[in-house]
């Protein structure tokens, strides 16, 4: 199982870090070891453009959406292989979803 996440640029690898601290980016963390605790073989991935760009280029997918509509595009989620949101992070539940549809 396989959960990625393609962001926009940000401070730090989670982006929970600095004055202010975006609360999307706190829950999305809180989420990602809620899923990590429940499902043991899930492997998390977080790129971002700056540090990851060979990911970016090689997910032709993800770098079509960013070649289109720019940084509106990101955050991407993909599970296992599928795009599953883009634009902003899905929520727990949407990741539970497609985990399940495996």
């Amino acid at each position: 199982m396989k959960l990625e996440l393609f962001e926009k640029p940000m401070c730090c690898p989670t982006g929970i870090c600095g004055p202010s601290v975006d609360e999307t980016l706190v829950k999305l963390q809180e989420n990602i070891k809620i899923l990590q605790e429940k499902y043991s073989d899930l492997k998390v991935e977080r790129y971002q453009p700056q540090t990851h760009g060979l990911q970016f280029m090689a997910a032709k997918d993800v770098s079509q959406f960013v070649k289109e509509e720019k940084m509106k595009a990101l955050p991407i989620t993909k599970v296992n292989g599928v795009i599953i949101k883009k634009g902003e992070y899905p929520t727990l539940e949407e990741i539970e979803e497609a985990l399940r549809s495996e």
